[in-house]
């Protein structure tokens, strides 16, 4: 098992994060659910914080993170040890009572999947926050997923990203979010091309003519309309 002292420098925050801790189980060190391990529960929307904390908020729940685990994404050398790390910080934030620094430690766990190139990890923090505050998600997710440096992984994590960016695609379709839908689309395109999947690409790329087609419809019937959720 990696050994997470040596990244956090709060005795406190290093014993809580080392037991909440388990080694990956892929071969390509993503760590998947299992039986036994504890899970991230999306609380009803009466239990939601609601908006996000303040700027002002946020800068204090910053610097309570840092005097709390340092800089730890510094200290990480491989991604498998990222992703236990992100993984660590998300059950961390299922104890966190102040939601500034819920919110700071979600947001820094799903940095630390975008540096590990893990689209699965990235959305399930992302469902985390989602569950207890109102904000675009489905934006913050495309953002994240967009930020994986494509040339940077392997086949198998470009598929991962594939299924995820068309995810996005197909919600935000729902919500008649063409643009976003088109664009999260075109990220699914590249992804497959990546993985190597030409069938997939240019499946993927019919649903782009599709979105598109949609997207320019929809704008004909109501041109001054803003998109939902917006």
């Amino acid at each position: 098992m990696l050994g997470i002292t040596v990244w956090l420098p709060s005795p406190d925050a290093d014993r809580r994060l080392s037991a909440r801790a388990a080694p990956p189980s892929s071969e390509d060190g993503e760590s998947e659910p299992r039986p036994g391990r504890p899970q991230m529960q999306t609380l009803a929307p009466s239990q939601r914080s609601g908006a996000l904390p303040s700027q002002r908020a946020l800068v204090d729940a910053r610097s309570e993170f840092r005097q709390r685990y340092g800089n730890p994404a510094a200290r990480v050398r491989t991604s498998s040890a990222t992703l236990l790390l992100a993984e660590a910080l998300m059950a961390e934030a299922a104890g966190e009572s102040d939601p500034a620094v819920k919110w700071v430690i979600l947001e820094e766990a799903r940095k630390l999947a975008i540096s590990a190139g893990s689209p699965l990890v990235i959305g399930r923090s992302v469902r985390v926050a989602s569950a207890e505050f109102d904000f675009d998600a489905l934006a913050v997710e495309y953002r994240a997923l967009l930020e994986i440096p494509l040339r940077a992984i392997d086949p198998r994590r470009a598929s991962d990203l594939a299924n995820a960016a068309a995810g996005v695609a197909t919600r935000a379709e729902v919500d008649h979010r063409y643009d976003m839908a088109i664009l999260a689309q075109g990220l699914t395109i590249r992804a497959w091309q990546r993985a190597g999947d030409i069938p997939a690409a240019r499946a993927a790329s019919q649903r782009l003519e599709s979105l598109q087609r949609l997207g320019k419809a929809s704008t004909r019937r109501s041109p001054n309309a803003t998109e939902p959720g917006r």
